[in-house]
């Protein structure tokens, strides 16, 4: 009797320990705005059997730099569309709140779990007194089960980290995002060294994206074209010279891993769950060991509501992939053609709207550029500091798009091109004249800068921002955009 005793007490144990809650633990949003509410801190993935309750949920601060700047607290599950991917817009649903003092702090909630497991956050409203670079961070202690069990969470972080990165308050009071091709990071002619990005540019710029890679239909990662030659070799060489120049700035800059030209491959991958897993792996693994702060992807463009749910669902896996590293995740986007929807727009860091290519007279209008802000604003319910507006650096034959040249080239054709003109006729091959253009210039652009600054929204994004001339130049777009907006100066670095 002893011995069955002994084996039932070993069964009913093994069952315990089988059937157990277990509660995984993951940072995945690792950049925060001052004022802005219900910003994600931490991820819960709590895994038990139908019918077993949580009564209580424990935190503390972490590494947060100043608690007293952390207005509320929250803990909210995730609401019924995907399980796993934090909407504060619609799907999130709270359930509880509270000003979080020193030591530990806690919820009491009586959540039931079910089959799948249940993904449940931490989310703080942050004042707009908080100083920027602050650290931002949350650790769940202990999830009590209402058999009074208590579980430690397992921290998740990505692979390839060798230890969790603490996240920030973005350090800068604007974004100022240029995109930046590989073939033309040592300037025009093939020169030996860069002519045209030079340390100053990284001392001024927020976030370079280097508009680089690519993907597959398999998840795999690949390089873009870059005009002839190895695209790997030309792009492999243009990061080092990046690396180069942003330490030799002694820059505080980010530099953002680009993925873009990819509609048909993306399109694929992202439309099957274990495809889009793969892909995020990729992804995440690619910018964290390149030592990228961030990916920005440039699809061009989801068709249909579908494929934006799906590309919601990639970004909810490329965020579990990044867990704990506070690489940032942004898309460009034209917010009046092929719209995103919030189950894209409430994961991201920051959105780029792509204000520019209509067809009318003027394919960048002042007009096109305060709409797609307020539309991102009123309609996609996203905060003003992850609202970056788009700045073109080129021309478009007016009425199409596939005659387009770059502001030096314009320069090259009117050296006393007056900044206030938006227009220009281009010049054919053998000199004669060409159809009509628009463009921005310096006026223009010196307008939008200081509009956008005044409403307080998130900065601006520059493509192609290897077209200006040298920042020395009189007439270059890029002084004239940083004259009104730019990166702070600093102390001298350290």
């Amino acid at each position: 009797m002893k011995h069955i005793a002994c084996l039932l007490t070993a069964i009913v144990g093994w069952f315990a320990s089988a059937y157990a809650a277990s509660v995984e633990a993951r940072h995945t949003h690792g950049v925060f705005y001052p004022g802005v509410n219900n910003q994600p801190v931490l991820q819960l993935k709590v895994t038990g059997h139908s019918g077993e309750k949580i009564k209580k949920i424990k935190f503390t601060t972490g590494k947060s730099s100043s608690i007293s700047s952390i207005k509320v607290a929250r803990v909210l599950s995730s609401g019924d569309w995907n399980g796993f991917t934090y909407n504060t817009n619609k799907l999130a649903v709270e359930k509880g709140k509270k000003k979080p003092g020193k030591g530990t702090f806690s919820f009491d909630v009586d959540i039931e779990l079910g089959d799948s497991p249940m993904y449940l956050w931490l989310s703080y409203d942050l004042s707009e007194s908080i100083q920027r670079n602050s650290r931002v961070d949350g650790i769940c202690t202990e999830v009590v089960m209402a058999d009074g069990s208590v579980v430690v969470p397992e921290t998740i972080i990505a692979k390839g980290l060798e230890k969790r990165v603490i996240g920030r308050v973005y350090p800068f009071p604007y974004r100022v995002v240029p995109y930046y091709r590989p073939r033309w990071v040592k300037g025009w002619g093939n020169a030996e060294k860069a002519v045209h990005l030079t340390p100053a540019h990284f001392n001024l710029c927020t976030d370079l994206i280097h508009f680089a890679y690519s993907v597959n239909a398999e998840g795999g990662i690949t390089y873009q074209w870059t005009g002839g030659g190895d695209d790997k070799k030309v792009a492999d060489e243009a990061l080092a010279e990046i690396k180069r120049l942003h330490k030799e700035a002694k820059a505080k800059s980010k530099l953002i891993a680009g993925f873009a030209h990819m509609d048909g491959p993306m399109t694929t991958a992202v439309s099957n769950a274990h495809t889009r897993r793969v892909m995020a792996q990729n992804m995440a693994h690619w910018a964290i060991s390149r030592g990228y702060d961030g990916i920005d992807i440039d699809w061009e463009y989801p068709d249909t509501w579908e494929e934006w749910q799906n590309l919601g669902y990639f970004i909810a896996d490329l965020r579990e992939e990044l867990a704990g590293s506070s690489l940032s995740i942004s898309i460009a986007s034209s917010v009046t053609y092929k719209v995103p929807n919030y189950w894209t727009t409430d994961q991201l860091d920051f959105l780029m709207t792509m204000s520019y290519d209509d067809l009318g007279e003027q394919h960048a209008s002042m007009h096109r550029f305060q709409g797609d802000a307020n539309k991102c604003l009123n309609d996609f319910h996203m905060a003003k500091p992850r609202i970056v507006v788009g700045l073109p650096f080129y021309s478009n034959q007016q009425g199409t798009l596939t005659n387009q040249y770059g502001y030096s080239q314009i320069v090259g054709w009117y050296p006393r091109i007056k900044p206030s003109e938006n227009v220009f006729r281009s010049k054919n091959q053998d000199g004669s004249d060409g159809p009509m253009h628009s463009f921005n210039g310096a006026d223009l652009i010196t307008e939008k800068c200081k509009w956008l600054k005044q409403q307080k929204f998130g900065g601006v994004m520059i493509w192609a921002y290897d077209t200006d001339l040298p920042l020395n130049h009189r007439q270059s777009l890029g002084r004239a955009m940083y004259k009104v907006i730019r990166q702070p100066k600093s102390k001298k670095a350290e």
